[in-house]
């Protein structure tokens, strides 16, 4: 097992591009001064317009809605984006549901037409039914992207040991381009939490780790959903689980009895997962008015990447400075970036929060807060303090996730009420300058 806890300071996009040349081609000393000499000129020829591009809209010339975006950035810095097309125009367990995708190669300005990862058959009772609520994930160190998502004919709360949700698995080898045939998985994640009677996993990003790493893979965290019986009653339970191999084999983060008791987020909804600087590892769930926290903190993480506790989770309303909403509850993403404090140009660390800011699922927007260096948090430090920064969206909106792109900018990928006509998947990228409002870039 390898650890890399080394910081790398953020670079703006163009500075990024020289490193990268000079590392490839290890250039001379006097082409290097002469590049770095050059950085407004690369800037501008990076600049353009951003603005908000829908990628699947709702009753297009499929005349099906969609739902539940997803979205990673592959090693040679291509975006994939992913969302479910809903023949049967609601959840997993009503009918036929396609994934499809998008790519793009340019940093969000132009996007491929549609591909399908996988059709769903429609046919009621099939374990093929319908695949929606992607995870998606892309290999930093090579061509490998891992999707995973629900699948079958059941819907979640009506799930049962017998007759639940599904899982399935794909591979892209080329960085998105094609797709292995679905794996069903099903029965390898449920064996992980024996008490559970249905499960799925939270859609959008599948974090990979900065810091641990085994043989040629760096970790993966995902986090789950789960009606498990506790003490004679079903009880929503959130787990987080890692894989080492990318996504063949998966464990679970500080699992024990595994029966309720230990979950690190009782009551939570849909769960999200990110990484502190140190390595210990953040759990954001769904609530109303906000959201859940937990973190898991290691022993002793460069010695063993396992072993260590999760804290008191807390509700982030519950915590002065906390992050608190609107009569709302809804699926969000949770991402740590590199930044620069404008006023001081400081290099900092930033966590990034998204999730509808209004009553009801309206005003999609983005909250942050400033991370410690190899700092150690408790659930409840970690939920003070945040800042409300932009806000995306000023009309129905729901679900959102997010990637860095290759440019620095944040690919931020969300649902956004078209004319009426239900959500259709909008792509905008921002930098951490509009996020932030001016406080960082």
């Amino acid at each position: 097992m390898r650890l890399r806890t080394g910081r790398r300071p953020y670079l703006a996009a163009n500075i990024e591009y020289t490193y990268t040349i000079m590392q490839t081609n290890k250039l001379s000393g006097l082409l290097l001064a002469m590049i770095m000499a050059m950085p407004a000129t690369l800037a501008a020829q990076q600049t353009y317009e951003a603005t908000p591009q829908r990628l699947f809209t709702t009753y297009d010339a499929y005349a099906v809605p969609y739902r539940i975006p997803a979205i990673a950035t592959t090693r040679k810095g291509h975006l994939i984006a992913v969302a479910d097309r809903r023949y049967c125009g609601f959840d997993i367990g009503y009918g036929r549901i396609d994934l499809v995708a998008r790519t793009s190669t340019d940093d969000g300005r132009t996007w491929a037409p549609d591909t399908v990862i996988q059709r769903g058959s429609g046919i009621n009772g099939a374990d093929d039914c319908g695949y929606g609520d992607a995870a998606l994930v892309a290999d930093r160190t090579s061509k490998r992207v891992l999707c995973m998502s629900v699948t079958g004919c059941t819907p979640y709360i009506q799930g049962t040991r017998e007759r639940p949700n599904r899982i399935a698995r794909w591979y892209s080898p080329d960085g998105g381009r094609s797709w292995t045939k679905a794996e069903d998985v099903t029965d390898a994640i449920y064996a992980l939490l024996p008490n559970t009677r249905t499960l799925f996993i939270g859609s959008g990003r599948i974090m990979q780790s900065r810091v641990v790493r085994k043989g040629k893979f760096f970790r993966l965290y995902c986090s789950v959903l789960t009606r498990t019986l506790m003490d004679d009653k079903d009880v929503a339970c959130n787990y987080v689980l890692f894989s080492d191999d990318f996504g063949q084999t998966w464990s679970v983060l500080g699992g024990s009895t595994l029966d309720g008791h230990d979950s690190p987020c009782l009551d939570g909804d849909e769960p999200k997962t990110e990484e502190l600087p140190c390595g210990d590892v953040v759990l954001s769930s769904r609530k109303w008015y906000g959201r859940f926290f937990n973190i898991f903190h290691f022993d002793d993480i460069r010695a063993d990447q396992q072993r260590g506790s999760w804290g008191a989770c807390v509700a982030s309303h519950d915590v002065p400075g906390g992050i608190k909403v609107g009569a709302n509850s809804c699926n969000g993403e949770i991402m740590l970036v590199e930044a620069t404090e404008s006023a001081t140009g400081r290099p900092v660390r930033l966590m990034l929060q998204s999730l509808p800011c209004g009553e009801g699922r309206t005003d999609v927007g983005l909250w942050y807060k400033e991370i410690i260096p190899n700092g150690i948090y408790s659930p409840r430090a970690f939920a003070h303090a945040w800042t409300r920064g932009l806000q995306v969206s000023t009309t129905t909106s729901a679900y959102s996730t997010m990637t860095l792109q290759r440019d620095g900018r944040i690919a931020f990928f969300y649902e956004e009420d078209s004319k009426d006509n239900g959500y259709s998947m909008v792509y905008l990228p921002l930098t951490i300058a509009e996020i932030t409002l001016g406080r960082y870039r």
